[in-house]
């Protein structure tokens, strides 16, 4: 081989890689170096909410405390200082927050390299749209520092970001705690940070008391009935339950059930048919026989701090309401539920009250007396246990 011919060929292959290397370099150059996004907090905490620390406004919403974090943008060399916030749009102003919760976003007090500057909205390229020392961050919608009227690049861009979250208030009639959790991202041209909302919704706290205990008295033998039918007493004292919360909260009674299970005693001879569930038991006597059996009223109306109220129940767990329209017996079987509730609201379930008092009326029926050792005093001790659902 030509040994000029080879040296040749070398500096042939040097020009062509230096030429790819000329033309490589003005695309790196007009991109530029990223841009650094930083945000003071990426994660608002709203810590535990419940109905008892939010008051629902005139339209039902529960306003979430406002929070303010602050947005520091750093290049290298001046840049598009346009940014927005990428996150599931809730409507054309705000952003998804729970199912049936929004919070929304505005920027505000901007300074570019050292100077205090207006903002303004980007759409699509162009002039900015609304200009103002502050704008809310909508979906969709890029806000740019703004000088004289014009979209200004820069090396240091700073704001302060507002928001604004709320839920309706349904959000909190919960069961049991749960996490409300969801994020978005603080963009630019060349760089992103995450930036997350989340809040533990607790369930507001209600305690039930018993006021008053159902008393029968003493019943003599002579009392009752000789003829082989069971014997009917009337309560000489009703009970009553009283139902304490810490925040308006819509609630139901359930019966439980009956700690005296398995020993009531079906009236004979009375006319008067009940469901299995709507009796229950007085225990048994030393010999194992049961005493009888005594089903217990709610009452009509109740006394809450929304005035009085009146019974509306539900036979499928909750599911639908319907108004009882008078006293309703209670149930210890199925999904028996038992409410009150203003005479609207009665197919839409109990009413959010802070505080309720509701009498129960009993009827106790005796067992047959030939069933009974009536030589010997016999003590009926019934015992019942109600759960609120909220």
């Amino acid at each position: 081989m030509n040994p000029a011919r080879k040296i040749y060929g070398t500096a042939s292959m040097y020009v062509a890689v230096l030429l790819l290397a000329l033309l490589v370099a003005p695309t790196a150059s007009a991109r530029g170096a990223d841009c650094d996004v930083t945000l003071s907090t990426a994660q608002i905490d709203y810590g535990r909410l419940s109905r008892a620390t939010l008051a629902a406004g005139t339209s039902g919403r529960l306003a979430l405390p406002l929070r303010t974090v602050g947005l520091h943008i750093r290049c290298p060399e001046p840049q598009d200082m346009a940014v927005r916030f990428r996150g599931v749009a809730a409507d054309d102003s705000g952003f998804h927050f729970t199912d049936i919760g929004r919070f929304s976003l505005r920027l505000r007090d901007g300074w570019l390299d050292g100077e205090r500057v207006n903002l303004g909205q980007i759409d699509g390229g162009g002039a900015p749209g609304p200009i103002d020392a502050e704008l809310p961050w909508t979906p969709d919608r890029a806000l740019a520092p703004v000088k004289n009227g014009r979209v200004t690049m820069g090396r240091d861009f700073r704001a302060q970001i507002d928001i604004e979250a709320d839920v309706d208030e349904r959000a909190l009639t919960l069961s049991d705690a749960v996490r409300w959790a969801v994020s978005g991202s603080v963009e630019t041209a060349s760089a992103s940070r995450e930036l997350s909302l989340q809040a533990d919704a607790q369930p507001g706290r209600c305690s039930v008391d018993v006021v008053r205990h159902v008393a029968f008295g003493r019943l003599r033998s002579s009392d009752l009935d000789r003829r082989g039918a069971s014997t009917r007493v009337p309560a000489s004292r009703s009970g009553e339950l009283r139902v304490m919360c810490d925040a308006p909260m819509p609630f139901a009674f359930r019966v439980m059930r009956d700690e005296r299970a398995g020993t009531a005693v079906a009236p004979v001879g009375m006319g008067a048919t009940y469901t299995q569930g709507q009796l229950f038991g007085l225990g048994r006597t030393p010999g194992g026989n049961g005493i009888g059996a005594y089903v217990l009223h709610w009452a009509a109306t109740a006394a809450s701090d929304r005035g009085e109220l009146h019974t509306t129940h539900s036979i499928d767990g909750g599911k639908s309401w319907s108004a009882a329209g008078g006293t309703v017996l209670a149930d210890h079987a199925g999904g028996a539920r038992m409410g009150y509730a203003g005479f609207q609201d009665t197919a839409t379930g109990p009413s959010a009250v802070r505080s309720l008092d509701v009498t129960l009326d009993a009827t106790i029926f005796v067992a047959p007396v030939q069933t009974l050792p009536i030589n010997e005093e016999i003590r009926a001790d019934g015992l019942v246990t109600f759960e609120i659902i909220y």
